[in-house]
């Protein structure tokens, strides 16, 4: 029987991931500083894009 501890724990992990952009982008628009915001929003906005894209290939297969 397959274990899919690891999957799980692999979507664990990107969504800590996300979230901590997510907060990083908050924190930045917080302090006023914008043009670390905007560039930490588009690093989010790759990584989702990424990890969507990542994810129906896989369902493809």
């Amino acid at each position: 029987m397959l274990d899919n501890s690891s999957l799980r724990d692999n979507r664990s992990e990107e969504k800590q991931i996300e979230e901590i952009l997510f907060r990083a982008v908050n924190l930045f628009e917080k302090t006023g500083l914008k043009d670390l915001a905007e560039k930490w929003d588009t690093i989010l906005k790759m990584y989702v894009g990424k990890k969507d894209l990542s994810k129906s290939s896989f369902l493809d297969s």
